[in-house]
């Protein structure tokens, strides 16, 4: 078995993270991501 799935869904975040350059509120950030992947 390999990692490829946790690498896709960190490349998931990194783009994105790039795409909401100037999050401030972490909180809203967290929970944004926890609804589109989760």
């Amino acid at each position: 078995s390999t990692n490829a799935s946790a690498e896709s869904f960190n490349a998931k975040i990194k783009a994105f993270r790039s795409q909401f350059r100037g999050v401030g509120d972490i909180n809203f950030f967290l929970f944004r991501l926890t609804k589109l992947f989760a």
